[in-house]
């Protein structure tokens, strides 16, 4: 049950970043953020190096745990949860990337948006 979860989780990771990066390119914050644009793509930055982290880590602990593996087709479950937060990982390093030349001045005009 709690790969179950684990792969649920990063799929939407794997779905949600490149289109929240995609609108962040355009201009926009979350409108909930109680800062200015530079500080919600400060905080923006970290929280995409915590997943990229996150990615690498469970990517490794969890083709250890098919690895050690007993039961007859868990190691399998555990590979595919392997291969989809490594996902994670490679997604999240390309967004901020494509983030790292994003200024507050240069899409000013479309916070509103």
């Amino acid at each position: 049950m709690i790969e179950l979860i684990s792969i649920v989780a990063s799929l939407i990771v794997c779905i949600v970043t490149p289109i929240e990066v995609r609108k962040i390119r355009g201009g926009w914050v979350k409108p909930k953020f109680a800062g200015d644009r530079d500080k919600f793509l400060q905080a923006y930055n970290r929280q995409l190096g915590a997943l990229t982290l996150a990615g690498v880590v469970f990517g490794i602990l969890y083709v250890g745990l098919a690895l050690i593996e007993t039961e007859p087709g868990e190691n399998v479950v555990k590979l595919i949860a392997a291969v989809i937060w490594f996902a994670v990982a490679v997604i999240c390093y390309v967004s901020r990337r494509s983030l790292q030349g994003i200024t507050a001045t240069a899409t000013l005009s479309n916070t509103s948006a």
